[in-house]
């Protein structure tokens, strides 16, 4: 429902920071419902602060038009690397361990934000996969993508028979559009530890419809069927992440985390941030430097005199879209976005003196979803017609 620029944020005596610039599409802005959807996400994004949550510096708005200025992350999503990785022979599961930790401890501080006032706003992300964690060349996990995030000052609701997410992580009332909590969450990572228990995909082969039925009966595949002797602790923990039940699963996202350190706190070798920083580093290479010398390139005509004197700039384009930058196989990336006036106008408006930039610059439209920021919208099969929403 969004497109996604990387942009440069430029202030006085040649000031520049890459940020990233998200903004509804054209043809959302006048339909209440993504509207609504858009300005709920932009609302919890600037609340949310923790390391490991993308950071969200402003939110702006011009004649109706909504953006969302966020950090760049310079990395890949654990989707694509843990394939890449494993592609190379890498052994990953205890490091993806190790990511879990930290993705628990940003939902759980989700999970627990409250309003002004004390009140708990009850955050759920209903969207946590792979491909929505961003693993930087640095090794830090990011959890991102809040665009279907469920809060209770929401102002959009979801409509019956219409199902938010990713089905192959979805939790079984979350699947069915029962009302959820951190629960379905748990669920979710509960899948990302099956599957980097075992190397592959969990509903790897089933389609839609039997994926939904089994989930229907509690029928969760069993890792034993892959990995004959998985380690007892990290299968104990897995299993109840994935008990089909909310109520027999982990409570909290705190909680998982918390037996997940004492399975790594039994490793002889921990896993750490700079060795898996330095394996992803080392495998995207060439991504990471095509991508440098683009952003380079754009600069250096951002810096120009013409580029300077005015508040928007054209730029050349990049002409091919990045596989490598693209989370989410479904979303369209823009190739040639143009800049409009709102965006002109925008980006050449002065800001309130809180060190955040001058004016935005997109650096030729360049649309990417390196955070993973354009929220999905699944329709379900007719399975799910009916049933009430959440």
């Amino acid at each position: 429902m969004a497109v996604v620029y990387l942009a440069a944020s430029q202030g006085p005596r040649g000031f520049s920071k890459l940020v990233v610039v998200k903004e509804l599409k054209r043809e959302f802005t006048e339909d209440a419902e993504f509207s609504s959807m858009f300005v709920d996400e932009a609302r919890l994004a600037a609340r949310l602060n923790h390391p490991n949550i993308v950071q969200t510096y402003e939110v702006e708005e011009h004649d109706g038009h909504f953006f969302i200025v966020m950090e760049y992350l310079e990395g890949q999503p654990l989707s694509q690397t843990r394939t890449r990785l494993a592609r190379l022979g890498s052994q990953l599961r205890d490091h993806q361990v190790r990511v879990l930790c930290d993705v628990l401890e940003a939902l759980h501080s989700a999970h627990e934000l409250a309003d002004y006032d004390g009140r708990p706003l009850n955050v759920v992300h209903r969207d946590v996969s792979p491909h929505n964690i961003i693993i930087t060349y640095d090794g830090v996990a990011k959890l991102v993508d809040f665009g279907i995030a469920k809060a209770a000052d929401s102002t959009s609701q979801t409509r019956t028979g219409v199902i938010k997410g990713k089905l192959a992580y979805m939790a079984p009332e979350q699947a069915f559009g029962k009302p959820v909590d951190r629960r379905a969450d748990i669920f979710a990572i509960g899948v990302i530890l099956w599957e980097a228990i075992t190397g592959r995909r969990m509903w790897k082969g089933f389609a839609e419809g039997a994926i939904a039925h089994r989930l229907s009966v509690g029928d969760i595949p069993k890792m034993t069927e892959h990995v004959p002797e998985p380690p007892p602790m990290l299968k104990a923990i897995c299993e109840r992440a994935l008990a089909p039940r909310s109520a027999d699963r982990y409570p909290t996202a705190a909680a998982m985390r918390a037996d997940l350190e004492k399975y790594l706190a039994t490793l002889a070798q921990k896993p750490t941030a700079r060795e898996l920083g330095a394996l992803v580093s080392q495998a995207f290479g060439e991504e990471r430097a095509r991508i440098a010398s683009l952003v380079e390139e754009q600069m250096r005509v951002l810096r120009a005199p013409t580029a300077e004197a005015s508040g928007a700039v054209d730029v050349p384009r990049i002409n091919q879209a990045m596989p490598s930058l693209t989370p989410h196989a479904s979303t369209p990336v823009s190739k040639s976005a143009p800049l409009s006036g709102h965006m002109a106008a925008a980006r050449s408006t002065p800001q309130p003196e809180h060190g955040y930039p001058v004016r935005w610059l997109v650096l030729g439209g360049i649309a990417l979803v390196i955070i993973g920021a354009a929220a999905t919208t699944a329709i379900m099969l007719p399975w799910a017609q009916g049933l009430g929403g959440n």
